[in-house]
C-alpha cells in the first residue's frame, strides 16, 4: 500500500509539473469569431472536464450546454476578478493519438454576450491566462481524488469480499458439525440396528425351533 501511495504521489507531481502556457485566441462560436483562452492538460479530457465542474459545482455554480461548452452565468472567480463573468468551457482531446491530453477552451462574457477581449480588458485576460495556468494542480488534484476513490472501493470490496468468506466459512463450519453429528448419530444407529437384526435372529431361530 505503501508503494501505491508513493508511487500515485509521483504521478501528481510530475503531472502538476507538464503543462503548456495559456494562450489568447479566436475561435468560431455561435456563427462568429469569439476570443478566448485556450490551454493543454496532460490529463484525459473527461478528467479535465469533471475537474473544472467539480470546481465551480463546489462554489455553488451549476453548468449547462450552449452550443458545445459548458456554460456558467454571473461566475464569481477571485482569480479573474472582483465582478461576475458569464464562462464558456469547452474540452476536447488533443488528437484521436494524444488522448491523455486535452485543450480546454475558455470563453469570457459579461451580460448579453458582450465577450472581453484583449483590447476591452486586457487584465481580465491576463487573469484568464492565469487561471488556466493554475487550474493544472487542481485537475492533477481531482484525479489524484479519484484514483483514491476508486482504489478506496477497491479496498472495500475486497474486505467485504473477505467478510463474506468469513460467514462462508462459519456455515460451512456449522454444517460440518452437523454433518459430523449426523455421521455419529448414523454409526450409533447402525451399532443399534445389529443389535436388533441379531436379537430378531434369535427369536427366529427360537420360532423354528419349535417346528421340531
Amino acid at each position: 500500500m505503501k508503494k501505491l501511495i508513493y508511487t500515485l504521489t509521483a504521478i501528481f507531481l510530475l503531472n502538476v509539473t507538464v503543462s503548456s502556457q495559456a494562450h489568447y485566441i479566436f475561435i468560431d462560436f455561435k456563427d462568429a469569431q469569439r476570443p478566448g483562452i485556450q490551454n493543454e492538460y496532460s490529463y484525459p479530457d473527461r478528467t479535465v472536464t469533471n475537474a473544472i465542474n467539480d470546481k465551480l459545482v463546489k462554489m455553488g455554480y451549476k453548468g449547462r450546454n450552449v452550443k458545445g461548452y459548458t456554460f456558467y452565468k454571473g461566475v464569481t472567480l477571485p482569480e479573474l476578478g472582483s465582478q461576475p463573468y458569464d464562462l464558456y468551457f469547452k474540452v476536447d482531446r488533443k488528437s484521436r493519438k494524444e488522448k491523455d491530453n486535452a485543450v480546454v477552451t475558455m470563453l469570457i462574457a459579461t451580460d448579453n454576450e458582450n465577450f472581453i477581449t484583449d483590447s476591452s480588458d486586457s487584465n481580465t485576460i491576463n487573469n484568464a491566462k492565469n487561471f488556466l495556468d493554475n487550474l493544472m494542480p487542481a485537475v492533477a488534484a481531482y484525479d489524484l481524488q479519484q484514483q483514491i476513490n476508486a482504489q478506496q472501493d477497491a479496498v472495500s470490496k475486497a474486505e467485504k469480499r473477505y467478510k463474506n468468506l468469513q460467514n462462508d466459512a462459519d456455515d460451512l463450519q456449522k454444517r460440518k458439525r452437523k454433518i459430523e453429528q449426523q455421521i455419529d448419530d448414523n454409526q450409533k444407529d447402525q451399532k443399534n440396528q445389529l443389535t436388533e437384526i441379531e436379537k430378531q435372529r434369535q427369536l427366529l431361530e427360537a420360532l423354528r425351533g419349535r417346528q421340531k
